[in-house]
C-alpha cells in the first residue's frame, strides 16, 4: 500500500541519552503539544524492558525507529500499513546516525547544526504529494523557514532562480541538476511556508470569467492592445472556452494567447473550476 503523506503529523528526532528533540518538524496541527508527545516516549523507550515501535493513542499513532544515538518518532494518522512509513523511518536513522552519530553521542546542548538535516526528512515524507503538472508561482506571503540555513538555503535559492511563473514542476525538474526527489522536497518547503502557490497552466480547453484588477492595470493593456482587451475580456463568460474566442475575434491568435496569460497572471482573468 503506498504512503500518504497527508497522514503525517510530526516528526523528531530524540536523542537517546539525553531525551532531547533535535529536530522537529511539524506537518499538521495537534491537540497535544509535541514536545509532550516526544518526553513520554523518550520515558517509555529508556524504561520499557521490551523494545517498543509502535504506541497507539485514539486519534493518531506514534512509529518509533529506534538507532544507537538517536530515536526518530512520527506521529501519523492511524494507517492501515506501517511498512512503507517504517521504511522511510529507517533510511533517516541510518542516515543521521551516519553523518551526526558522533555529534550525538557527544552531545554539548546546540541543536543548531542539526536544521540542516531536515531536508533529509523531508526528502522521505514531503509535506505535500506534488503534480507535475502544475506551475509554481512566487508569492510574497511567505512566512520564516525554521531551517533555511546552510545547504538548505543554497537549494532553496536555486530552486526560487527556475520559477518564473510559467515553467511546470516536471520542466523546473528537468532543468535542475538536483536529484527529482530533492527537488519536489525543496517545493514542498516553499509551498508549505506559503512562498510558492501553485496553479494550472493553461490550456486552450480552459475557461475563464473576469477577476477582480486595479483599473491602473487594464488602462496599462489598454494602451497596447487598444479595444482588442475589452473586445476579449467581453468573450468571457464563463462559458466560451479559450479556443472558441479566439476562433471568432479576428487579432493574431499568439499575441492574444499572451495578453490571456499577461491578464490571468495579473488576476484580471481567472479559471473556472
Amino acid at each position: 500500500m503506498p504512503l500518504d503523506v497527508s497522514k503525517v503529523r510530526y516528526i523528531s528526532l530524540i536523542r537517546m541519552e539525553g531525551g532531547e528533540s533535535v529536530l522537529n518538524i511539524p506537518y499538521a496541527e495537534l491537540t497535544v503539544d509535541p514536545d509532550l508527545i516526544a518526553g513520554f516516549v523518550t520515558a517509555v523507550i529508556i524504561f520499557a524492558k521490551t523494545p517498543i515501535r509502535t504506541i497507539r493513542k485514539a486519534a493518531y499513532d506514534i512509529l518509533i525507529q529506534v538507532g544507537r544515538s538517536v530515536l526518530v518518532l512520527l506521529v501519523v494518522d492511524p494507517v492501515p500499513d506501517e511498512a512503507p512509513y517504517r521504511e522511510k523511518l529507517q533510511r533517516i536513522l541510518d542516515e543521521v546516525e551516519s553523518l551526526h552519530g558522533e555529534k550525538l553521542r557527544h552531545f554539548e546542548g546546540d541543536v543548531r547544526r542539526f536544521r540542516e538535516f531536515a531536508l533529509t526528512v523531508i526528502k522521505e515524507f514531503p509535506f505535500q504529494s506534488a503534480d507535475l503538472n502544475m506551475v509554481p508561482v512566487m508569492s510574497k506571503n511567505g512566512v520564516r523557514i525554521p531551517f533555511r540555513v546552510g545547504n538548505v538555503d543554497h537549494e532553496l535559492e536555486q530552486l526560487e532562480s527556475f520559477i518564473n511563473g510559467k515553467r511546470t514542476v516536471a520542466e523546473i525538474m528537468d532543468l535542475m541538476s538536483l536529484a527529482d526527489e530533492e527537488v519536489l522536497a525543496l517545493l514542498s518547503i516553499l509551498s508549505r511556508y506559503q512562498w510558492i502557490e501553485f496553479k494550472h497552466r493553461l490550456t486552450d480547453k480552459d475557461i475563464l470569467i473576469p477577476g477582480e484588477c486595479p483599473s491602473i492595470i487594464l488602462d496599462k493593456h489598454r494602451a497596447q492592445y487598444g479595444k482588442a482587451l475589452d473586445e476579449l475580456l467581453d468573450k468571457f463568460d464563463g462559458k466560451s472556452s479559450i479556443r472558441e474566442i479566439l476562433d471568432v475575434l479576428p487579432y493574431d491568435r499568439d499575441a492574444l494567447w499572451f495578453l490571456i496569460n499577461k491578464l490571468v497572471e495579473v488576476g484580471c482573468l481567472k479559471a473556472v473550476h
